[in-house]
């Protein structure tokens, strides 16, 4: 993060011709218009961001957006507020380090059973599993009981400042987010297709009745919105 506070007022100073004697703030300086034109070209070429301030955050995904990206932010303090009102998707996590290691210890331990497994299966040798199916309750249990207290957390200043709000201490809620906007973009791409198709087919009708003096009757009606209607259905349940 200081590094690119750095990089940004050297592109000021040099807009400024040098001049050392004009002030700048080294809080506002990566949201300044030179800066962010230097930021734009440089963030896309940065694989991590580590150690940033909320502003520099900020700033970030402010030259992401700039450079013609859409940007996706998770945060889980008020530290991220600003970047994730800048971006154009924000998540908002839950950040508990207990239960993170209690869920982290067991999906190790049932990873481990299952490698033990595998291994007794390769190696033919019978031992009882008593003691073997206890723990693998044991974790089963824990991961339920770290999963319900989740659910009781109170959520934090981020989910103020998100559209989005997952009670999961991982990000891969941004793939849910990705496939179910997608899916989303899809049905509704369908459904106005069918509108489109549905108001050729009535002006098509219409007129070819119109034409040679007739109407449609009540059954008619019935049954081509009958058919409209099942579109409609079968697009939002796929």
């Amino acid at each position: 993060g200081d590094t690119l506070t750095k990089i940004a007022m050297d592109a000021v100073r040099r807009k400024l011709n040098g001049n050392s004697s004009t002030f700048i703030d080294p809080k506002t300086v990566l949201l300044h218009p030179d800066s962010q034109s230097t930021l734009q070209a440089l963030v896309p070429l940065i694989s991590v961001f580590a150690r940033h301030a909320p502003r520099q955050k900020e700033a970030v995904v402010a030259a992401f957006n700039g450079a013609g990206r859409i940007t996706l932010m998770c945060g889980d303090g008020t530290n991220d507020v600003g970047a994730l009102k800048m971006s154009h998707c924000g998540i908002s996590i839950i950040s508990v380090p207990d239960l993170e290691a209690k869920q982290r210890d067991a999906l190790d331990g049932l990873m481990q059973i299952q490698e033990d497994k595998k291994s007794k299966k390769s190696k033919k040798k019978k031992k009882p599993k008593t003691q073997q199916k206890k723990s693998w309750e044991e974790h089963i249990q824990a991961m339920e009981e770290a999963e319900e207290e989740l659910n009781n957390v109170a959520l934090g200043d981020a989910s103020v400042a998100s559209p989005f709000t997952s009670r999961a201490t991982s990000i891969k809620c941004t793939k849910d987010v990705l496939q179910r906007g997608r899916c989303t973009l899809v049905t509704m791409t369908q459904i106005y297709k069918i509108l489109g198709v549905n108001c050729l087919v009535n002006a098509l009708v219409l007129s070819s009745l119109h034409l040679a003096g007739a109407k449609q009757g009540d059954s008619q009606l019935t049954v081509f919105g009958l058919v409209v209607a099942g579109l409609f259905f079968f697009v939002t349940k796929g």
